[in-house]
């Protein structure tokens, strides 16, 4: 087993590549899906102000023109609002600034007490039109955080880059989120302990798909006041969820999928969540997936 890693979208970018390979070979394949995933986020990045998405957020009320790549996130996410009946909701930009999360994790200035009571009025409907030519236009009032579902997204058109260069038995992996391709046996994807523990909590097995986990217990901090706050925002309040779940893993064929169902089972609770899985299961949407509890409890299902 090879692998070379980077730090991109604000986290850890891994490839472990089971072909073999000599080490000029790694390096131009780790160079070009560095290259790679630095243009998407020039894309997707809420943080950048000369970013795509920036500049239709800022634009908000007017046609805007946006890449394909865009486009077509802008319109899965937009089907995904809809089919989960707002519970996710990328639409909460606005919410993310109001509670200090304007930068990047690691630039966030925890110095600063964030105005921690909300107003909003979720949308019944995505506040979102799309026109010819990918012409797009945002309602006013509304700014759009993609967050997951663009890094799903980042991370499965990179492998799929990857695949066509010809490798073949791979896992790529961005904070969280793995993308498998393998022409053989399933693959272990571990799921690290939100407890502080080494031991990860679990072992999920792809073959072809991804694995998201939407989780509290990394990207938080305390304010001033004392108050914890996490950037999973509870889309009805645009408030920090209130959810007994610290950590939702999925796996499924579509790694923006995974994303999505991880993160609405973290807002429904363990038990509303474990049940919208299994119905996702049965459905064929969702392969296996294992949530931690905040008491400590792991709910598999493989």
């Amino acid at each position: 087993m090879q692998s070379t890693a980077f730090r991109a979208m604000g986290t850890d970018v891994e490839l472990f590549v089971d072909d073999w390979l000599t080490g000029p070979e790694l390096s131009a394949l780790a160079c070009g899906l560095e290259r790679s995933i630095r243009r998407y986020e020039r894309i997707f990045s809420r943080f950048d102000p000369a970013s795509d998405l920036s500049r239709l957020n800022r634009l908000a009320g007017t046609w805007t023109q946006v890449p394909p790549e865009l486009d077509e996130v802008l319109k899965l996410a937009a089907h995904w609002f809809q089919k989960t009946r707002g519970y996710f909701d990328p639409f909460i930009g606005e919410d993310m600034r109001r509670i200090g999360y304007s930068v990047s994790f690691d630039q966030l200035n925890v110095t600063v007490e964030p105005i921690l009571s909300s107003t909003r009025v979720p949308p019944v409907a995505p506040p979102v039109e799309f026109g010819p030519n990918g012409a797009v236009r945002l309602r006013p009032g509304y700014a759009i955080d993609l967050g997951g579902i663009a890094k799903g997204y980042i991370v499965t058109r990179a492998a799929s880059e990857l695949r066509a260069q010809g490798l073949r038995n791979f896992a790529l992996s961005a904070g969280g989120d793995v993308q498998v391709m393998s022409d053989g046996e399933p693959w272990p994807v571990r799921v690290a302990n939100p407890f502080g523990e080494d031991e990860p909590i679990g072992t999920l097995w792809v073959t072809r798909g991804g694995v998201a986990t939407s989780g509290t217990y990394k990207r938080r901090w305390q304010t001033p006041s004392g108050r914890v706050m996490h950037h999973l925002l509870d889309p009805f309040t645009g408030l920090a969820a209130d959810t007994d779940v610290v950590s939702a893993s999925v796996c499924a064929d579509e790694l923006t999928t995974a994303e999505v169902l991880a993160k609405v089972a973290l807002l429904l609770g363990a038990e509303r969540g474990t049940q919208y899985l299994r119905a996702a299961r049965e459905a064929g949407v969702c392969v296996s997936f294992l949530i931690a509890t905040t008491k400590g409890d792991v709910i598999p299902c493989n």
